[in-house]
């Protein structure tokens, strides 16, 4: 990837609207795709280009959406109190903006911008001298865009907005994508001038255009590679449309990135996800959130993967859950098992079908295989969990540990009471109550209301055959 560093210029984030279309409590620059709101996907790529600051308008419910973004150390706030267009949005940023070459006009609900784009449109627009710059595009369906007007020689003499444009106007198959790099020194004063006598009666931005040429200005088009960078989301609909845009770019990334994923229309891997490289994504998998899978694995299918951490040359077997989980190189997990949060695997586990592990740690080499709840515990390394085994961990009230030595074999349908721990070397009886701790070594067995530990037991050996 380029990388970019342009430290005299601004670039302004439209995101005061409301989204009405989006029938929604959530203001719609805060509505996720893939994981990450639209705002989150538009800051991390204008970030990309390392400008001098960041102006960010917002106006319906512009608490929500600063508490989201945080204070990055680069961005004012600025409040639209009344949204009257796009013209008067970038106007609220002029006590902000300041000792800047350039400035940056981007919308908030426009995810699929790349920087790439936004840089060829800032270095585009400054090595041709121009005062304004709009990014358009040729899109296959041109409808709600505003339509880009030239003369006989080509040049740009103004933008239309559709709901303002005459039947000719709107045949035309150049639109603007809403995104300007403007010259600073002229961007103010051609935003006062412009008037609102409209349909929708607001101070449109693509208004400075027809001002800029009439007050002896340079006004240019550059245009963008794909149109779908300029794809924005007004309702539901269009979210689902981007979404399913971005997902195809990642996935094919990763393919291209030594990643073999089966019947990728399938599959769901959001724009926070890593994976390394050899591994296989079988059809049906969820990667969500801030999963991060290393070299060799295989994964599925129908697994969902949240927030999780594989290691190299894991096999997450079809239909598992793991959600905010840990499993170390060359283990086995499912089919059917589910790790909930902080479960870690250390290397070399087995947890089998219809298992279930939770805020616990298992050793190197331990098996849980068929059947069991692992919560609130500590497993050694070289242990055997038998098939019904459950660490009792919850009394109605509270939580208790279970601590489990080296080389424990734990015999089926096995409970252990917590607080309770097994020592080193200890074997546990099959269908055992354990509600005292267990001596290191030797076999310890129970009925409900007796335990009793035969020290001179010795574990049978397998014969070499």
């Amino acid at each position: 990837m380029s990388t970019f560093h342009y430290p005299d210029l601004q670039v302004c984030v439209l995101a005061a609207g409301k989204g009405k279309r989006m029938r929604s409590n959530l203001p719609k620059v805060l509505h996720k795709v893939l994981g990450r709101a639209m705002i989150d996907h538009v800051l991390h790529t204008v970030e990309s280009l390392k400008p001098k600051a960041i102006a960010m308008v917002t106006g319906h419910a512009s608490e929500m959406v600063r508490e989201h973004v945080g204070q990055p150390v680069n961005l004012d706030w600025v409040i639209q109190d009344k949204q009257l267009g796009t013209g008067h949005a970038v106007k609220q940023c002029e006590n902000v903006i300041r000792d800047v070459r350039d400035v940056l006009i981007v919308c908030g609900d426009t995810p699929l911008l790349s920087v790439d784009t936004l840089a060829k449109l800032v270095d585009e627009h400054r090595s041709a001298g121009t005062d304004v710059t709009v990014l358009t595009a040729k899109p296959v369906n041109p409808l709600g865009y505003g339509r880009i007007v030239r003369d006989d020689d080509g040049n740009v003499t103004n933008i239309v907005e559709e709901k303002d444009a005459t039947d000719k106007q709107r045949q035309i198959s150049e639109v603007s994508s809403g995104i300007y790099c403007v010259r600073h020194e002229v961007l103010f004063d051609l935003l006062h001038a412009i008037g609102n006598t409209n349909a929708q009666s607001e101070y449109y931005l693509p208004d400075i255009v027809p001002l800029a040429l009439n007050a002896g200005q340079s006004v240019r088009a550059v245009a963008m590679f794909d149109s779908d960078e300029m794809v924005g989301v007004n309702d539901r609909v269009d979210l689902s449309d981007v979404e399913a845009i971005m997902q195809k770019h990642i996935i094919q990334d990763w393919q291209r990135n030594g990643v073999t994923i089966e019947k990728p229309e399938t599959v769901r891997i959001e724009a926070g996800v890593k994976i390394g490289i050899d591994t296989v994504i079988q059809a049906g998998c969820y990667l969500i959130g801030s999963t991060q899978i290393g070299d060799e694995c295989r994964v599925g299918p129908n697994a969902v993967l949240v927030d999780a951490w594989l290691d190299d040359r894991v096999n997450i077997f079809a239909f598992s859950h793991i959600h905010g989980a840990a499993v170390g190189s060359d283990s086995k997990v499912g089919p059917y098992a589910r790790l909930r949060p902080d479960a870690r695997l250390d290397e070399k586990v087995h947890i089998g079908n219809f298992v279930e592990v939770k805020k616990s740690v298992i050793g190197e080499g331990s098996k849980v295989n068929h059947l069991s709840y692992i919560g609130d515990a500590t497993i050694g390394s070289n242990c055997n969990i038998g098939a019904g085994t459950i660490t009792c961990n919850y009394d109605g009230a509270n939580k208790f540990h279970t601590d489990i030595g080296n080389d424990v074999f734990v015999g089926s349908d096995t409970h252990l009471v917590a607080p309770v721990r097994v020592g080193n070397g200890a074997t546990i009886g099959a269908g055992s109550t354990i509600t005292r701790d267990v001596a290191d070594g030797g076999l310890t067995l129970s009925e409900r209301n007796e335990q009793r530990h035969i020290g001179s037991w010795k574990r049978p050996q397998k014969e070499n055959i």
